[in-house]
């Protein structure tokens, strides 16, 4: 009786997993079922048979990289805005719209905004005002 493919394909399965087929298990696989040290045996006896390598050749120090990378450390803040704010930040939004590409969302605006004020007050802080006073 002859075996169906589906056996034939677990059991080539099985003894790659085992170790016993006629196909050696990828590193990946010996790492997964325990058995890196055979893996790491071979691979030592493939390389110490190489002829390029070169046995008093130093490797170089590892040189360590900065990327510079902008990043945004945004924290989460309550602000309260009254229905007036809101609709002004929105009428900026649509203004913006046709210089910006991409629609900007309201933090991006207020903050924006709190930029422009900041070097506004820098300028002149006699010209501005709080609030509460």
């Amino acid at each position: 009786m002859r075996q169906g493919v589906g056996e034939l394909l677990l059991t080539s399965k099985l003894q790659m997993l085992n170790g016993t087929g006629n196909r050696r298990p990828s590193i990946a696989l010996s790492i997964l079922t325990g058995r890196v040290v055979e893996q790491l045996s071979i691979l030592e006896n493939f390389y110490a048979a190489d002829p390029v390598v070169v046995a008093n050749e130093t490797p170089d120090a590892p040189v360590a990289m900065e990327l510079d990378r902008p990043r945004r450390h945004y924290a989460a803040h309550t602000v309260y805005l009254s229905d007036a704010h809101l609709r002004a930040i929105d009428g900026i939004i649509e203004a913006m719209q046709h210089v910006e590409p991409r629609r900007l969302n309201r933090s991006a605006v207020l903050r924006r905004a709190v930029e422009h004020l900041r070097t506004a007050v820098e300028a002149d802080p006699a010209k501005f005002l709080l609030e509460n006073d």
